[in-house]
């Protein structure tokens, strides 16, 4: 008896073993396809009998393969949008199909992108502070900026909580639109000197319905990327509009106009400016995350208010319910 199964054949017992397997195998001889089981046919979208008894390079057309064959060494291949490792053995190629540990380990190194992008905004702001103390640590001034200080030593905290827990959903509170704009602008006073730029404020008072350390992320990696790429000694303008429940959150620069192609590159990750090389690249990356996740969304383009120059980032952020008790929602 050589299988569980009534009148099976041991040729059929083996073939079905062989396309059980999980990983593709390629049985080699002499340079020469001697099989490939279905899951090595469906991996490398080859048919099994135009393959056998074919050389490998005609039947893959990809001299990797032969030549990881031919060396005993391993590689990787990418095959219509997956990751194909490949394992040489005694009698052939192992292909372990890798797609989805690739993908683990990229959103692992973007992760810490994230984190070392989003902990530099409140190190620069205690260092900037502690800085000031030490060239005149007055109690005036202590008591000026220290409470700047202790608010920013806490943030660290919550962005690593939020960004090692991806899944988590924000935490949406009724929150005063003019408060969290405020604060964005005193963390980022230190950059807004260096650069001798002035922000406007345009601002409906009007609560928005966020989590207030994500929007406080939004805005100050909008106002900071204007600022750190557009011209010195200027204005930049952040704006809001209502419009049927929500707020158009705009900042606007006066550098030169951006193409399309490029505003669309900036929201991907690790992309940056046009002679930058400063940062991860991520800044636009995670305000445009970060308004998708309450159901925003997120734009960038040259100016349209009729200014001579500029460009405008923004992004859409829910206006609270104006009638009834203030409600949070998970």
């Amino acid at each position: 008896m050589t299988s569980g199964v009534p009148n099976q054949s041991p040729v059929t017992a083996y073939r079905d073993w062989w396309d059980a397997l999980e990983e593709g195998v390629i049985l080699i001889n002499a340079g020469l396809v001697v099989d490939l089981n279905a899951a090595a046919s469906r991996l490398l979208n080859v048919e099994r009998e135009r393959a056998k008894g074919a050389p490998l390079i005609a039947v893959f057309r990809d001299h990797r393969m032969e030549a990881a064959w031919a060396a005993g060494v391993g590689t990787e291949l990418e095959v219509r949008s997956r990751r194909i490792e490949l394992v040489p053995v005694a009698a052939g190629l192992v292909l372990h199909d890798v797609t989805e540990r690739r993908l683990a380990e990229e959103g692992a190194r973007e992760l810490l992108a994230v984190l070392s992008h989003e902990l530099r905004t409140p190190v620069t702001s205690v260092k900037a502070v502690l800085e000031a103390l030490v060239a005149d640590p007055s109690p005036a001034l202590a008591a000026r900026f220290l409470p700047r200080a202790m608010a920013e030593v806490d943030r660290p905290t919550r962005l690593l909580d939020d960004l090692t827990v991806d899944v988590k959903p924000p935490v949406l509170r009724r929150i005063p639109l003019f408060e969290v704009v405020n604060r964005a602008v005193v963390v980022l006073q230190p950059v807004l000197e260096r650069r001798a730029v002035t922000v406007a404020l345009d601002l409906p008072d009007a609560l928005v319905l966020a989590d207030e350390d994500k929007l406080l992320q939004v805005l100050t990696n909008l106002i900071e990327n204007a600022a750190v790429h557009g011209p010195t000694n200027e204005i930049i303008d952040v704006t809001g509009r209502q419009v049927e429940g929500w707020l158009r959150l705009e900042v606007r620069d006066r550098g030169a106009a951006l193409d399309p192609i490029t505003v669309a590159r900036l929201f991907q990750p690790h992309s940056r400016g046009q002679g930058s090389s400063k940062g991860t690249g991520l800044g636009l990356y995670i305000v445009r995350s970060i308004a998708e996740r309450w159901g925003g969304e997120a734009w960038g383009g040259p100016r349209t208010d009729g200014a001579a120059a500029g460009n405008a980032f923004g992004v859409t952020v829910p206006l609270a319910p104006v009638s009834g008790e203030p409600r949070d929602e998970q």
